[in-house]
């Protein structure tokens, strides 16, 4: 009996968060299937800011002048020296372009200002303020128990921060503030590994294996995070409408990401834009 009421109790738990999540899926899909498309000047940035932070492996760093040491870290850079910034721009911005076309946006460059700004309610300025990479040596320590003593393994990752800030306005809007939003990804040296007890030495010994960042994969990512950023955008628009045709007292209870080949929504949790604030 106790069990059957557990299973009740539970199954009514689940159908009230099913149901207050009702609204905000309903709101939506409303904004999804909606005529009124979202007009958006886009001003690439032209410039990628690159820094290396592996200060750590070269030595008597901390005895050199900071001319120096800029000097030693440009140089001693496994990428950020060797990076293409017009890979990095184009591969970036065009496939931010294209995903949010292909999301219904209608995208505006520099030089068609006149006709977007002619008629257009819904539309919006974002500037891309900013494009940084940021190559640093990430620590990673493996542990496993054996028997009664605990065995461990350290590691420097070779890392590289994608970063990227934006300034999103109203157009035509007077005294309009500019919304900030940011977004930061890394990729790093991919990594197996293990403990083990060697039989034939009766030792417990560590084996690994490290498929190292490459060039093309940092170049690669500008592509990727251009199609990821353009949902970040578009989820930024869904929920800022769902917040505000929510019912009179009703609060939002997740933040929504749409996946535009699923069709579905789910709960971005982190994997969104961060609203830095207003300027």
């Amino acid at each position: 009996m106790n069990q059957k009421r557990y299973i009740l109790c539970f199954t009514l738990i689940m159908l009230a968060a099913l149901q207050s999540c009702l609204p905000e899926r309903k709101i939506a899909n409303t904004f999804i299937q909606s005529p009124n498309v979202i007009n958006l000047l886009v001003n690439p940035t032209d410039f990628v800011y690159k820094y290396n932070h592996k200060g750590e492996s070269i030595a008597g760093f901390d005895t050199l002048t900071p001319p120096q040491q800029d000097s030693l870290l440009w140089t001693e850079s496994k990428y950020i020296q060797f990076v293409n910034d017009s890979t990095i721009l184009e591969n970036y911005m065009n496939a931010f372009i294209d995903e949010l076309r292909s999301l219904g946006f209608n995208v505006y460059l520099n030089s068609a200002i006149d006709s977007f700004m002619t008629g257009k309610p819904q539309s919006y300025i974002l500037n891309v303020a900013q494009l940084q990479l940021d190559e640093y040596l990430y620590p990673l320590q493996e542990e496993d128990a054996f028997l009664d003593t605990i065995y461990y393994k350290q590691f420097n990752l070779n890392a590289v921060d994608f970063s990227c800030w934006f300034d999103l306005s109203k157009a035509g809007a007077a005294n309009t503030r500019k919304v900030v939003l940011y977004a930061t990804h890394t990729a790093f040296d991919s990594f197996d590994g293990r403990f083990f007890n060697d039989p034939f030495s009766g030792t417990v010994q560590y084996q690994y294996s490290i498929d190292s960042l490459q060039l093309k994969d940092v170049h690669d990512m500008a592509a990727y995070l251009g199609k990821k950023h353009a949902g970040y955008l578009y989820d930024f628009f869904m929920n800022q409408y769902i917040a505000k045709h929510l019912p009179e007292g009703m609060k939002m209870m997740d933040y929504y990401h749409y996946n535009r080949s699923r069709k579905s929504f789910s709960p971005a949790n982190d994997d969104r834009f961060e609203i830095l604030g207003t300027k």
